[in-house]
């Protein structure tokens, strides 16, 4: 309390000048050793997600092109069934 008394309103201005740059110091250095390396891993990370992504897009329209076809081979398999239940029926009854 002594200590407060006896600082005049220069001293602390100079105590708050020197905290600031202090302050100011330790944000520039956290931005140069740690938030600016870390921007351009998330940039490279941003761009893998896009790579991934359009590999996924590729890979669901592929997928869908495959459904297609088994799908028209259902139906061709199932024509076929029909044909073989006719020439049978008609086989039985000769």
């Amino acid at each position: 309390m002594l200590l407060m008394n006896m600082m005049s309103v220069e001293d602390w201005a100079s105590v708050i000048g020197i905290f600031g740059a202090v302050v100011g110091g330790i944000t520039w250095l956290v931005k140069v050793w740690i938030v600016n390396p870390m921007m351009g891993k998330i940039d490279i990370l941003n761009s893998n997600f896009g790579t991934l992504n359009d590999a996924l897009t590729r890979s669901q329209n592929e997928f869908e092109k495959l459904e297609t076809r088994v799908n028209n081979h259902d139906v061709t398999l199932e024509s076929h069934r029909e044909q073989l239940k006719t020439l049978f029926r008609k086989g039985e009854n000769n």
